[in-house]
This record gives C-alpha cells, sequence and structure tokens, in this order.
C-alpha cells in the first residue's frame, strides 16, 4: 500500500504566512508595505516564500540578541 506524502507549500498566502509565524495578518501586510518582507503575485495572489519568513524571522532574532 502506498503511503501518501503530504507536499508542504513552497509560497503562502498572507493569512497562512500569519499563522506560520504566529503574527497578525496585518502585521504581515504592514511588513510587506515596509519593505521587511519580500512577497510576490501571480495573477490576484499575493504570495511569501517560506525561505522569506524564515528570513524575517531570523532578522528579528537578531534584532532581539542587539
Amino acid at each position: 500500500m502506498r503511503n501518501p506524502t503530504k507536499l508542504e507549500p513552497l509560497a503562502h498566502s498572507p493569512d497562512s504566512a500569519a499563522q506560520r509565524i504566529g503574527i497578525s495578518t496585518r502585521a504581515v501586510y504592514t511588513a510587506i508595505a515596509t519593505g521587511e518582507l519580500r512577497s510576490f503575485k501571480i495573477g490576484k495572489r499575493r504570495l511569501i516564500t517560506d525561505q522569506e519568513l524564515q528570513n524575517l524571522v531570523q532578522r528579528k532574532m537578531a534584532q532581539a540578541a542587539a
């Protein structure tokens, strides 16, 4: 029997990104507007890569340590 593999998305909607790192959707949109978080659009959908979310968290951790 085959074991179905769950694929993780490479990019997230602002709502999903907010849930993933534990902040509000408004905070995600603010970070995008200020250039702190890069995003891109495909059609009408705005997406944020998982790597970009990880980079944001790492930058915030570095700022907190300083």
